[in-house]
């Protein structure tokens, strides 16, 4: 078949094993490979390790991951589920029967916990930066321009006009989050933004900052929708562990974990 011969992919097929030590470890021992240049492919794989691989070798690496300790399964990648395009929702009227969400269109798009297949949420950090003003000695020669004008005149020299003031633009990281809602019948995903949303759906339950009211609303969802699948963002929401930790770079890391995730479900299903 060539070029058209089915490419595998080699899945965790537990979330909770998605231990990035760990994985880096066994990943190292695999590859033979210092466990260092194993630690970037096991942060970055979220569950899906080992793409387009043949058949047998896709197979050979799930054995050898199971034999580490790691519950695996090799499938073809056309069976690891796609996302469905985001929607922006911009605010929402959540109720325990079902909750409005409202974007570009006029109608809302209502949600019941039925509906909900997965729920994830994550904190990124991305690069900003700030405008600061220091405060600089000047030169020698304006200090003793300075000292000769004190000389001639007699006039005090105040400790000011000693030092400048120097505007600087310095890197100011800042945290930002997202909530991605996984729907089915018919498959659709809701995307909120922390800084864009609008929280008054909290009610007395809102707080002062964006980030902290995405935490809020990500814990009133996952009482909402119990049933629904959860990724490791929002358990780390749950459980209150540091945020540091969750290992998330970018957006893509978030779908990846969703596919990933999303597959299993429908695997199990």
């Amino acid at each position: 078949m060539g070029d058209e011969a089915l490419r595998y992919a080699v899945l965790l097929s537990r979330p909770e094993q998605l231990d990035f030590h760990a994985l880096a470890e066994a990943l190292a021992r695999l590859r033979s490979v210092p466990v260092l240049d194993a630690v970037h492919e096991a942060r970055s794989c979220w569950g899906i390790l080992g793409g387009h691989q043949e058949e047998a070798a896709a197979r050979q690496e799930a054995a050898a991951l199971a034999a580490a300790g790691f519950s695996t399964l090799a499938l073809p990648e056309n069976l690891v589920e796609d996302l469905p395009d985001a929607v922006m929702a911009a605010r929402a009227e959540l109720k325990p029967e079902a909750s409005d969400f409202y974007g570009a269109e006029a109608a809302p798009l209502r949600v019941t916990a039925q509906d909900v297949v997965l729920l994830c949420a994550v904190v990124l950090k991305r690069e900003a930066t700030q405008t600061i003003t220091t405060q600089k000695d000047i030169s020698l020669g304006q200090k003793a321009l300075q000292v000769g004008l004190l000389m001639a005149t007699g006039l005090p020299i105040g400790t000011a006009r000693m030092r400048k003031e120097e505007k600087k633009t310095v890197p100011s990281p800042e945290l930002w989050g997202v909530l991605d809602i996984v729907l089915k019948d018919p498959a659709r995903r809701l995307r909120l933004f922390s800084e864009s949303f609008d929280y008054s759906c909290l009610g007395a339950d809102k707080v002062y900052d964006t980030l902290g009211n995405l935490r809020v609303l990500a814990r009133r969802l996952a009482a909402l929708w119990p049933e629904a699948g959860r990724n490791r963002g929002l358990g780390f929401i749950l459980e209150g562990k540091p945020q540091r930790e969750m290992g998330y770079e970018t957006l893509d890391d978030l779908e990846r974990e969703a596919r990933w995730l999303l597959t299993l479900r429908t695997l199990r299903a």
